[in-house]
């Protein structure tokens, strides 16, 4: 066969495969016939032959997906219905939320198109009914030639996720409640009316993203230089039976390099407080690395949701701060007052 237009991608250190090839045991000669006309134009692909025995599967499927750069999913009716099948496509979707690119492709092969799973209905496909073998070919060529892609704007209906849900309950039961008025009720506090402290506080919620997931009880216990100030205007809604329920924000203070004491209202994204006490305790069944999946999945989705459109009352209210809050020594003692002052710095134009 004629070589691809152009060089194959190179892999990086941790990829071993172009793409990782997944069927139900029913396709397999279909799959086959896909992966050695594929291989022939110098591509390198993996299939469940080359999982190692001894190694449980799901085991084997996630090492396969986490080493592919890319995923192929033979997606006929034997597949979705296939456990193998629904855990190697959920896999493949959380690495490219890992990745933040898109590295799932499906080859459609017998099923009609109300029945690709909601979990795939952002995901590159490739329609292989009554096409021949040649020109489904040249169509996972050119998918496997071509450069990443990142995550498509569009917000994913992947939802066998822990994080997915807290995402989306932390933006409709809290953020999209707060947010909306947040700048106005800044703007009305003591920090901002006087002139002086007016250009040292930034009107927005600063929503901190830690990697482990701990949560320190307030911003001061995490970090000495930081300071209570006060809290700003409570905001109340009458909520799910609740009259008058109250929301309330705090206000913070912390001394620049500069000598100067800027004010900020800042918290932890909660949901990640449930995370790390899933990680923590025993009923949630959920082990470290299972939490680091989710963390990253629940920064990725909340950050989709809070960018779309219908999220807009929301916008400039809110500033997203991720960071690494494991020091040398094990513990979470991270100084957030050097990551926060940068970023109150930025807003402010210093």
């Amino acid at each position: 066969m004629a070589a691809p237009a152009g060089e194959i991608p190179q892999l990086t250190a941790d990829q071993k495969s172009h793409a990782f090839v997944c069927c139900a045991g029913q396709d397999k000669d279909f799959a086959d016939g896909i992966v050695a006309a594929v291989q022939a134009h110098g591509f390198i692909c993996t299939t469940e032959k080359d999982f190692v025995a001894g190694v449980e599967v799901k085991d084997n499927i996630l090492k396969a997906v986490s080493e592919a750069r890319r995923t192929i999913l033979i997606l006929s009716k034997n597949f979705i219905k296939s456990e193998f099948g629904k855990f190697e496509m959920l896999q493949a979707i959380r690495n490219s939320y890992k990745h933040s690119r898109q590295t799932v492709v499906h080859v459609l092969v017998d099923i009609k198109d109300e029945e690709i799973p909601t979990e795939l209905s952002t995901v590159t496909g490739i329609d292989a009914r009554g096409r021949s073998k040649e020109d489904v070919v040249k169509h996972v060529v050119a998918v496997l030639m071509a450069p990443d892609v990142p995550m498509t704007a569009a917000i994913s209906g992947f939802v066998d996720s822990t994080a997915h849900g807290l995402a989306w309950s932390y933006y409709y039961g809290y953020l999209k409640l707060i947010l909306p008025g947040f700048i106005d009720r800044v703007k009305r506090s003591e920090y901002w009316q006087d002139e002086v402290n007016k250009r040292r506080i930034v009107p927005k919620l600063f929503i901190l993203l830690p990697e482990s997931c701990f949560c320190w009880p307030t911003l001061t216990d995490n970090d000495s230089k930081i300071q209570k100030a006060g809290p700003l205007e409570e905001f109340t809604a009458n909520r799910s039976g609740n009259i008058c329920r109250s929301y309330r924000n705090y206000v913070y203070k912390v001394q620049g390099d500069d000598g100067e004491e800027y004010y900020f209202v800042a918290e932890y994204a909660t949901p990640l407080l449930s995370l790390y006490e899933m990680s923590e305790g025993k009923i949630a069944g959920l082990d470290n690395t299972q939490k680091k999946i989710q963390r990253q999945l629940f920064q990725h989705v909340l950050g989709q949701i809070l960018s779309h459109s219908q999220a807009e009352p929301c916008k400039n209210a809110y500033y997203l701060l991720p960071y690494d809050d494991v020091m040398p020594d094990g513990s979470n003692k991270y100084p957030i007052s050097e990551l926060i002052t940068k970023a109150i710095k930025e807003e402010l134009g210093k």
